[in-house]
């Protein structure tokens, strides 16, 4: 039930986009379309996530489409993904190795502003997140899914009359309603900055 109940919520919000550009799009001619692979890592705000995680891989996969100079939509599909040692703090010391993944797919409205062969852009919106954290030597694990906010800003260079290069930061809000044994069974907030750098096409 709960499956499902997300993945109505995650449509529901797709289709509110969907709508906003093509609203966008009727009202412009100009329209433009981007694809982006990037890849770069995320840093957990939680300090307990941190110390045992450091930073996870990234690798996206991104779609921009622009109605006009200026708005725009993005979307896309993000993987966040590592390994640590957690040590235990009662009885004899001891370590287990863990993992964390999570999926994201992103929904962003966005402004940028063109100058020559750079351009810079600000966006906001939701993302879908599916999350795991796994204690590998043992049978425990967490997993949950959860929409939340995303932000991002980031610059474009042109290096072609198509390519083009980028580097930016996404910030994010991830409440998840479950406790952890690495933050000591408190309720965990997947928040963190992303540092990203990657290679678009321009159609």
């Amino acid at each position: 039930m709960k499956k499902n109940s997300g993945l109505l919520l995650f449509r529901q919000t797709a289709l509110v986009f969907i709508l906003l550009y093509l609203s966008a799009g009727a009202v412009t001619e100009a329209r433009e379309f981007r694809l982006l692979a990037s890849s770069g890592l995320f840093n957990f705000r939680q300090t307990e996530f941190r110390e045992v995680y450091g930073g996870l891989n990234l690798f996206g996969l991104a779609a921009e489409f622009y109605a006009g100079n200026h708005f725009g939509l993005a979307t896309g599909i993000v993987l966040a993904k590592g390994q640590g040692e957690a040590l235990t703090i009662e009885g004899d010391p001891a370590s287990f190795p863990v993992s964390f993944s999570r999926w994201s797919f992103p929904f962003l409205l966005k402004y940028r502003v063109l100058a020559g062969r750079l351009q810079l852009a600000a966006g906001a919106g939701v993302a879908y997140s599916v999350y795991e954290e796994s204690w590998l030597d043992v049978d425990l694990s967490s997993r949950g899914k959860r929409l939340h906010f995303r932000g991002e800003i980031n610059a474009d260079f042109r290096l072609t009359g198509r390519l083009f290069l980028r580097a930016g930061a996404n910030w994010e809000l991830i409440p998840t309603g479950f406790r952890s044994l690495l933050s000591g069974g408190e309720n965990v907030n997947l928040a963190g900055f992303s540092f990203l750098g990657g290679l678009g096409f321009k159609l």
